[in-house]
């Protein structure tokens, strides 16, 4: 049993494959820490900061673009792919951190 990679095949699925791409770009990479750092964030009590740092933690491309390609809308599809493959390279270190925290 292989995994398979699937591959754009139409003038929309390649638009929204990229637009999951540069979607993932724009907002994935540093919006979390940048929300962090924001007056709003700040005056939030010590419980809603953990719970927002928790949930921007938590809430990845990878997983969020498989669910989108589980959908049976194939425009929704090929947007999700995008999402997943830009976080792509996230993933070995996330899953090692989560590894390291079942150690414990």
């Amino acid at each position: 049993m292989g995994i398979l990679i699937p591959t754009p095949e139409t003038f929309a699925a390649w638009l929204l494959f990229a637009m999951g791409l540069n979607f993932g770009r724009a907002f994935g990479k540093s919006l979390d820490k940048e929300i962090q750092t924001t007056d709003w964030f700040k005056k939030q009590d010590k419980f809603a900061q953990w719970i927002i740092e928790r949930l921007l933690d938590a809430t990845h491309h990878w997983w969020i673009g498989g669910l989108l390609m589980l959908s049976s809308n194939l425009y929704l599809y090929w947007f999700g792919v995008g999402l997943l493959v830009d976080d792509l390279p996230d993933i070995p270190r996330r899953a090692a951190e989560i590894f390291q925290e079942l150690k414990k």
